[in-house]
């Protein structure tokens, strides 16, 4: 095999003088452009370096001996756009291999889209971490702005103004002058009903002077009634202990010079019928008994709506939330003031009394709720 490489100034004479010196049948092995000439590279002209080559033995055989036929010059011209064109392709392909290369190597931006994703997924995983409901989530993050173009501080502002929304309903109890209130707390077993209705009686009493009386239907449990006498000893208010709907009618009607009568319930099982009747029959002594529904806010979503529908018989007009001390996060109080949403009057925060409740507070619950943790 014969191998030559021709140097031309261009692409179709460097062809010419191969088929010229080799013959049709000669091999086009390699094509590059180079510079020469010039001074350190300046003032250089470009030429084609064609490389080919011709089979020797072929070239003495019987067919090769024969002359070869003029090729016409518009073939000829088609060759070398042909091969013009593979060049020109070799050369886009090398330097789209340098691009990715330097792109693989490089560190890959994040885009507006991207950036919208990862905000998208931190609120999603917020609504998780603090046990919200996937239907309250949408609703709480729907028509949110754009997050591509908010930081995380004016996100967590947007959405602390939606938070503070589905808080608003809240109001503690109001004594108005010249009249009696009557508040009943009411709720399953566990959730710190007693220790609540004393903190309210301390905080009336002491703090605000108003006249106050307990009075306690929790004759289940006889540690509740003892307990709730002391504190009533220690605070200085008259506590009644009745067992039926027309001993706490008499009580009522024996209080009704006081500005506000407490009433404490015995733990209802949101699972015992029979229980939930006779603490419907107690509270329709009086249609003006204000009816709190004490939940812990430690006690699962649904166990808590499970809890609210089947006290409802006794007609609640508000949600008591306990023990947010305790509590993971406030996914239970946010979900239940949306699906059954109630004024929420107060939370608890501990076991001190008169200390450890407050009055719900929009801006209170929504800095628990941002936090993550209580």
């Amino acid at each position: 095999m014969k191998v030559k490489t021709y140097l031309a100034p261009t692409l179709a004479e460097a062809l010419a003088e191969v088929k010229q010196d080799l013959g049709r049948e000669a091999v086009i092995l390699q094509t590059r452009r180079l510079r020469q000439g010039g001074f350190l590279g300046l003032m250089a002209t470009e030429v084609v370096e064609v490389t080919a080559a011709i089979d020797t033995n072929a070239v003495h055989s019987p067919k090769a001996a024969k002359p070869p036929e003029a090729k016409p010059k518009a073939v000829e011209s088609d060759d070398a756009k042909i091969l013009a064109l593979h060049l020109e392709l070799a050369s886009m392909r090398k330097t789209l291999e340098s691009v990715l290369e330097k792109k693989a190597a490089a560190p890959e931006p994040t885009t507006f889209s991207q950036a919208s994703e990862k905000k998208k997924s931190a609120l999603m995983e917020w609504a998780r971490v603090n046990d919200i409901d996937p239907v309250a989530a949408d609703a709480l993050f729907y028509g949110l702005p754009n997050t591509n173009f908010l930081s995380s501080e004016m996100l967590q502002s947007k959405l602390r103004e939606r938070l503070i929304e589905h808080f608003q309903d809240v109001g503690g109890i109001k004594i108005r002058p010249a009249s009696c209130k009557v508040v009943a707390l009411i709720g399953p077993t566990g959730v710190g009903k007693t220790t609540t209705v004393a903190k309210l009686a301390a905080n009336f009493a002491l703090r605000e002077k108003f006249s106050v009386a307990l009075i306690t239907a929790d004759t289940y449990r006889i540690a509740a009634v003892e307990q709730l006498k002391t504190y009533a000893d220690l605070i200085s208010i008259p506590i009644d202990v009745v067992y039926t709907p027309q001993e706490l009618r008499a009580a009522l009607y024996r209080h009704q010079d006081k500005q506000l009568v407490l009433i404490d319930t015995a733990g209802r099982s949101p699972s015992n019928q029979p229980q939930l009747a006779e603490l419907e029959a107690l509270m329709a002594v009086d249609d003006n008994i204000e009816k709190h529904l004490v939940l812990s806010a430690t006690t699962k979503f649904t166990e808590c709506l499970d809890a609210v529908q089947r006290f409802q018989s006794s007609k609640p007009q508000k949600y008591l939330f306990t023990k947010i001390d305790e509590a993971c996060n406030l996914g239970t109080v946010f979900n239940l003031m949306f699906h059954a949403p109630k004024t929420l009057s107060y939370i608890t925060t501990g076991q001190n009394v008169p200390d450890d409740i407050e009055p719900a507070d929009p801006n209170r619950l929504t800095t628990l709720m941002l936090r993550g943790r209580t």
